[in-house]
């Protein structure tokens, strides 16, 4: 399970240094457990963590109000999960962005997913902060 995590959090991190044009955003969280948070051109969003990874495309980005200045954006979008242990299966995100310092943000979502492996309908949540490079 180790060698997997490991193995996992240094494909992505290639990924990053292979989209060195692109917008990406690095942070930490709770999604699939404790883990790390990718984010690539505002629109694909790949989590990994204590319990699993998740990857999300992220087609609706909107405005939602200003807050003191600060803009809050709402997003949706689709997208994947797999567990460690047992469990995949597909979800759809509802989240709130609020960036809070110049290159941070914070953000916060709720995912109704269907699990394949447990025939079952689960709501994901998470929450975390990022930095964009």
């Amino acid at each position: 399970m180790k060698k997997s995590f490991v193995r996992t959090l240094c494909g992505l991190a290639l990924m990053g240094t292979a989209a060195a044009e692109a917008n990406v955003k690095l942070g930490f969280g709770v999604d699939q457990g404790l883990g790390v948070m990718l984010q690539f051109n505002n629109k694909v969003n790949a989590f990994v963590g204590n319990d699993g990874l998740s990857v999300d495309y992220l087609f609706v980005r909107k405005r939602l109000a200003d807050m003191e200045g600060t803009p809050l954006n709402w997003t949706l979008g689709a997208g994947g999960f797999a567990e460690w242990n047992h469990g995949f299966g597909v979800r759809v995100p509802l989240g709130l962005e609020v960036p809070f310092a110049r290159g941070w943000d914070a953000m916060v979502f709720a995912a109704p997913a269907f699990d394949f492996d447990d025939t079952k309908f689960q709501l994901d949540l998470g929450i975390g902060v990022r930095y964009a490079f």
